[in-house]
């Protein structure tokens, strides 16, 4: 890993704990490499919205 990446990873976990959403990274924390190095890698993950989410009917 390279300064840079480790830099990056870094600042998107104090991003994320701030609140910015995972989907945000461009960085990967799981595989410690650059997203779209590993995008493959991945299962695409289903809506992350709750039933409160939505508008009453």
């Amino acid at each position: 890993m390279d300064t840079k990446l480790a830099a990056a990873i870094q600042r998107e976990n104090q991003l994320e704990d701030a609140g910015m959403h995972g989907d945000d990274r461009e960085t990967c924390w799981t595989h410690q490499c650059w997203a779209v190095d590993c995008a493959d890698r991945h299962t695409p993950r289903p809506s992350t919205r709750r039933q409160q989410d939505y508008p009453p009917f």
